[in-house]
């Protein structure tokens, strides 16, 4: 079902930025307007938004009962393989009133080739239009916080019993499918979760490149994300498994005293590139600013990132209903990493942390 409000306030902003139309392809953009949830094939899809409030669907024939939902609201131009997409999208341009120069911004979920394709012998200009729904995604409504609640709140009994299940043997694979399968069986869509034991842990973003098994007196990172109800959830924990070393001790305790001090800083107003500064300091201060070599946090809601960004960039002040991870880390190539995160939104009460699993230092 088309959303009304987001679809003025896209309006809005298309005459704000002075472009005549943008056109949605299968993403979270398009679901956050319009409420179809396609996937990104060989078959372009997707909505165009005019300034002037008209608009039209470009479907496969063969998805013409997947727009069912918005048929009564937006023109629907079908094609079909034998005559492909280009004279449909034409049509439509020509029915919502589009002519002549025109700047349209493209979102994501579309390809290259296609876009070109679509305004190919037309005077169109493309836009990047990766951002422009920014703006209006960041802020959350009530409903959208409490379903991220919700979804956080999931992923904090994940890790209560991760935390059970943990122990020395284990392949970082098993770990995998045990996240995997604790959300599936509660109604969850979980991504492939990060699980680095020992020294992969040193690597921010470890891709399994070895299947490590944990070790007696081990570390073990786990990045856990996903989506409930097509909100999104995200915490990171370092367990120890067995006694840490005095050197692991020190280095989690500075991530743990540098999460806390960022997130004592987050409030309507707080600037991003603050915040991260204010966790950026205390790791450099011991020593270890080197070793902390990604933002702070990212924005989350039906994306897993997205606005706004927790980094030194970023100074734009923050408002009600952002929604966003603190996650800072130090990470000692060839040794061990640790991170530790958590999201934070905020409500008209104020800044409210919305995973509640312990961070205190574990040992298993």
């Amino acid at each position: 079902m088309l959303h009304k409000e987001r679809f003025q306030k896209l309006v809005e902003i298309l005459n704000e930025q002075k472009l005549d139309a943008v056109f949605l392809a299968p993403s979270s953009d398009l679901k956050y307007i319009t409420g179809l949830d396609f996937r990104s094939d060989s078959r372009l899809k997707g909505a165009l938004i005019s300034k002037e409030g008209e608009s039209f669907f470009l479907c496969p024939s063969l998805h013409r009962d997947d727009v069912e939902s918005v048929r009564e609201e937006m023109h629907i131009l079908e094609w079909n393989d034998v005559d492909w997409f280009q004279g449909a999208f034409r049509r439509g341009l020509q029915l919502v009133g589009l002519d002549g120069h025109l700047r349209i911004a493209f979102t994501r979920g579309i390809e290259a080739g296609d876009m070109i394709e679509a305004v190919e012998g037309l005077n169109v200009q493309c836009v990047n239009g990766f951002s422009l729904l920014f703006p209006m995604r960041s802020i959350k409504s009530k409903e959208e916080l409490e379903l991220m609640r919700r979804a956080s709140a999931m992923n904090d009994k994940m890790m209560e019993s991760l935390a059970v299940y943990l122990r020395p043997g284990l392949y970082e694979d098993e770990i995998i499918k045990f996240i995997m399968n604790f959300h599936e069986s509660h109604g969850g869509n979980p991504r492939v979760p990060g699980v680095a034991t020992g020294v992969n842990s040193s690597k921010p973003h470890y891709g399994r490149d070895n299947n490590r098994a944990i070790e007696e007196n081990d570390i073990v990172l786990v990045d856990c994300g996903g989506w409930y109800d097509g909100y999104s959830h995200d915490m990171t924990r370092t367990f120890f498994v067995g006694a840490p070393t005095e050197e692991l001790r020190k280095v989690y305790e500075i991530v743990l005293e540098a999460q806390l001090a960022a997130e004592e800083k987050v409030a309507v107003g707080a600037i991003p590139s603050e915040i991260d500064k204010t966790a950026r300091d205390i790791i450099t201060e011991y020593g270890y600013g080197d070793s902390f070599n990604h933002r702070l946090g990212h924005g989350i809601g039906m994306d897993g990132h997205e606005a706004p960004y927790i980094s030194q960039g970023n100074h734009v002040p923050l408002v009600e209903g952002n929604c966003f991870s603190i996650e800072p880390g130090i990470y000692l190539k060839g040794k061990f990493g640790v991170r530790i995160e958590d999201l934070v939104m905020l409500t008209e009460s104020g800044r409210e942390i919305i995973n509640h699993y312990p961070k205190h230092l574990q040992v298993l």
